[in-house]
């Protein structure tokens, strides 16, 4: 919090533009629905190495305004392989 008189430090006035999956899931509400926007392919992270992985904070605000017009991502349930196992050609 500022006080009359004192000086913001610049990294407490900007918000970075990319994030880490932590920050993002924060970001959006929690790692659940985070999870949800990648596995529906309506999030995609823009950097994606080995030990680094990084969203863009627009991405992520276009992912919140679909929500907020109703849509919901849709994930895919995986059939068990006792049902593939058994199912008839």
């Amino acid at each position: 919090m500022l006080e009359y008189g004192h000086m913001a430090r610049f990294s407490d006035l900007v918000q970075p533009r990319l994030l880490r999956p932590t920050d993002a899931a924060a970001y959006v509400g929690g790692e659940g629905i985070l999870r949800r926007f990648v596995v529906a392919k309506w999030l995609t992270p823009v950097v994606q190495c080995k030990r680094l992985t990084l969203y863009r904070r627009a991405d992520l605000d276009s992912c919140c305004s679909r929500l907020d017009s109703g849509e919901f991502p849709e994930v895919e349930k995986v059939s068990a392989r006792s049902e593939k196992a058994f199912s008839m050609p």
